[in-house]
This record gives C-alpha cells, structure tokens and sequence, in this order.
C-alpha cells in the first residue's frame, strides 16, 4: 500500500475519530475481523500516521493510535468540505 490513503484507510481512520481513544493494532484487527487482516491494519496505520492523520504512542511496549485533535483531517472528511 506504501503511504496511499485509500478507501480502506479512510474507514478505519473515520471509525478512530468516532470512537475516539487509543487503540492498539491488535484491537483494531479484533474489531475489524474478518475485513482485514494484522498486515493490512498495519499498513493502513502506518500511511496514516505518515500524514499525520492518527497519532502514535508506545504503551507498556505497545504501540497504541488515536485521532487527535492534533491530526489533520483527511480531506472531504469535514461535512463543510462538502458544499
């Protein structure tokens, strides 16, 4: 996937911002069971946190991402951007 932000990543981002807190990859692959697998979870995670889209922090040896309000906001994902 590289750093691309597709319609997958958009998804999971979206489901971050909604449900808010920090969140580690093995709980995000539980969540998402059987629409994507670890490798892909990581991918999307990664490209995300490439663009500043999620933030990344080391918990107990895990690291854990979350939608701040430090991140930016992917583009059209804002209804206003949509007028």
């Amino acid at each position: 996937m590289g750093n691309a932000i597709n319609q997958d990543a958009r998804a999971l981002w979206l489901m971050l911002r909604r449900d808010g807190g920090w969140w580690s990859t093995a709980s995000l692959v539980h969540e998402w069971r059987p629409t994507f697998c670890s490798g892909e979870i990581t991918a999307m995670l990664q490209a995300l946190t490439a663009g500043n889209f999620v933030q990344e922090r080391e918990q107990m040896g895990t690291k854990t991402y979350c939608v701040t309000s430090s991140c930016l906001e992917l583009p059209g994902s804002n209804p206003s951007d949509q007028q």
